[in-house]
């Protein structure tokens, strides 16, 4: 539940925490895929993993769709975002 909450407002000014980022749940499915709203383009690579996707709200929680996924539901959604949202670093 805390997390949900972080996430939820997590994205300001056109940036998100990397740290934020890798809670981010994947949208796999969904009910009606144009209740998504669009927030951002990712494409960051992590030491372990390549975000290259979207982020998405659905409902009020904050969710990644992957570039692959996006391509599949390209004939029946647009995807009308041309926001780059940048990814900060974790502070150490």
């Amino acid at each position: 539940m805390e997390w949900e909450r972080i996430l939820r407002d997590s994205v300001k000014d056109g940036t998100i925490r990397e740290l934020h980022l890798r809670h981010v749940p994947v949208l796999k499915t969904c009910e009606n895929w144009n209740d998504v709203t669009e927030v951002g383009l990712i494409d960051h690579r992590t030491k372990y993993a390549h975000y290259k996707g979207i982020l998405v709200k659905y409902g009020e929680r904050l969710f990644y769709v992957e570039e692959s996924r996006m391509l599949a539901l390209a004939p029946y959604r647009t995807w009308k975002t041309k926001v780059r949202l940048k990814v900060t670093d974790i502070e150490k």
